[in-house]
């Protein structure tokens, strides 16, 4: 009997213990099984999507949905969903983060969203856009495009996987039609495999060619290459049906000249109006881009500018082989002089001019050369190349003459005379420093020139300091760069205190500020 009794208390213990385990377990698991409790059946659109705890906020949770969908997808979402709950108690039902009924929530409305907009073919260029029903109006929008620079249809082009590195994109291009038939075949395979790794349908424009003759050695004329200047891609889209393009008017649109600005570096003997004509702008374009005081402000060499050029949204670069005729020049024969400076030249021996037969390789963009390369020359009459002599010593630099000042009056035509200097106004006594060494030839009162200084400098060149107050140099003394040798005022034929500078090459004034160099 005490043996009895002490193996029922003994399983009885270890049934206790046992569901205490499972009890435990049970427990563990109660944040994601719902057990004995009040949970919620979730529906989106009579869509059982899981089960969620009763507290759980649906309105919430659709709420991040949809703003978390249109910033992954950068659409707007528009679609809408219902959602609704009941209350369940069935035992060991997984119950679903917010996380998790968000997810399924953004995957109804992606659904959604694609039924209720219309499936198209986006082309990007830059920041245009435009969206076509087909792969067949893309592939006319981009014939059309080219079809001015290839009158003869002779390339094509060609959507594939090029590269983009981004998962759904494609990149056109453009090739010729005449490639072979072994590169046909190669490039037809390349471009059906990767168009539905690009979820696009496999579908191909046009074959691209493998590889190009090198026009250096065969010598072609007509189109040697074609190609988008800026980057193509075409990619799967979802839009409203008023947002599909016309493809007629898309071609207009892309090439359609619009201003983009550009900076031009001054080169020396630019003016205003030659710049404009030069890029296709106007002169008080410039003038208004720049902030300058009008159509004669003056420039100098290295000054940057704003020019507003014409370009469209997608350009052609069509390469050429061109053959012509043309009389030519050899390029001279350049002799070194250390002893002279590199202002000064002599020619020693006159060229004369040949005649030849040329063929180069010419590269335009948007009709508009870029570049051309001879790439071989059949001379008829061989041309003599000039023997000149030129000094290889870089003559000194020129300074401003004061610190400070206002700028008042530049060099050239001024008042039905010529204003063979510029002028800064400043005030009377300001310093008036030597723009160069060099050596004092005159310092006296001159007429029109009031008190004034001449310096003559080692490369040959005069410097006059005009309507100076006060001078502070004799002649026959030298000076260094910078030297103070006046104090400015306004004698003279002077309008107002200021300082007057001119430069002097082989006796004749020209324009400063193309010399100084601050």
């Amino acid at each position: 009997m005490k043996r009895q009794t002490f193996t029922k208390q003994a399983v009885w213990q270890a049934a206790a213990v046992g569901v205490l385990a499972v009890g435990g377990v049970l427990f563990c698991l109660s944040g994601q099984i719902g057990i004995g409790q009040t949970y919620r059946q979730m529906r989106v659109d009579d869509r059982i999507i899981g089960y969620a705890p009763e507290n759980t906020d649906m309105d919430d949770i659709v709420r991040q949905a949809r703003q978390e969908l249109t910033q992954k997808t950068g659409e707007r979402i528009s679609g809408e969903v219902v959602w609704s709950s009941e209350e369940c108690r069935k035992p060991f039902q997984k119950l679903l983060s917010e996380n998790e009924l968000k997810e399924a929530v953004e995957n109804i409305l992606s659904e959604k969203n694609a039924e209720e907009k219309q499936r198209v073919y986006t082309v990007a260029i830059d920041e245009y856009r435009a969206n076509f029903a087909t792969m067949d109006e893309v592939e006319s929008f981009l014939e059309k495009v080219k079809a001015s620079a290839d009158a003869a249809d002779e390339y094509g082009a060609v959507i594939a996987d090029q590269g983009s590195h981004v998962s759904g994109i494609l990149t056109a291009s453009l090739a010729r039609r005449d490639a072979g038939a072994a590169a046909d075949e190669k490039v037809l395979e390349e471009a059906q495999a990767s168009l539905p790794q690009a979820g696009i349908s496999a579908y191909v424009i046009c074959t691209l060619e493998e590889a190009f003759a090198d026009p250096k050695a065969t010598y072609e004329t007509g189109i040697l290459d074609m190609e988008f200047v800026e980057r193509v891609n075409v990619f799967e889209n979802y839009v409203d049906a008023d947002q599909i393009a016309d493809v007629d008017e898309q071609v207009a649109e892309v090439t359609k000249e619009k201003e983009s600005n550009k900076i031009y570096v001054v080169e020396s003997g630019d003016c205003l109006s030659v710049i404009a004509m030069d890029h296709d702008t106007t002169v008080s374009s410039i003038v208004a881009l720049n902030g300058l005081d009008s159509a004669d402000a003056m420039i100098r060499d290295g000054q940057e500018l704003i020019i507003a050029v014409p370009e469209p949204d997608l350009q052609l670069r069509v390469t050429k082989g061109e053959v012509y005729e043309e009389d030519y020049m050899e390029e001279p024969i350049i002799i070194d002089n250390d002893s002279w400076y590199t202002t000064k030249e002599v020619v020693q021996q006159e060229g004369t001019t040949g005649h030849r037969e040329r063929n180069d390789v010419v590269v335009y963009e948007n009709g508009v050369e870029t570049s051309r390369e001879m790439i071989h020359q059949n001379v008829m009459v061989a041309s003599q190349a000039a023997v000149i002599e030129r000094g290889t010593i870089i003559p000194p630099t020129y300074i401003k003459p004061i610190s400070g000042g206002r700028y008042t009056s530049g060099f050239g035509r001024r008042w039905g005379r010529m204003h063979k200097g510029v002028d800064w106004a400043c005030p009377i006594g300001t310093t008036v420093y030597a723009s160069c060494a060099g050596t004092v030839i005159s310092a006296s009162y001159n007429g029109g020139y009031g008190n004034n200084v001449v310096i003559s400098h080692a490369d040959g060149r005069l410097t006059r300091y005009a309507h100076n107050s006060k001078l502070l140099v004799k002649a026959g003394q030298h000076v260094e760069q910078g030297e103070p040798i006046a104090l400015s005022g306004s004698t003279g034929r002077s309008t107002g205190p200021h300082v007057h500078f001119e430069i002097y090459i082989n006796g004749s004034a020209v324009d400063p500020l193309k010399y100084i160099s601050n």
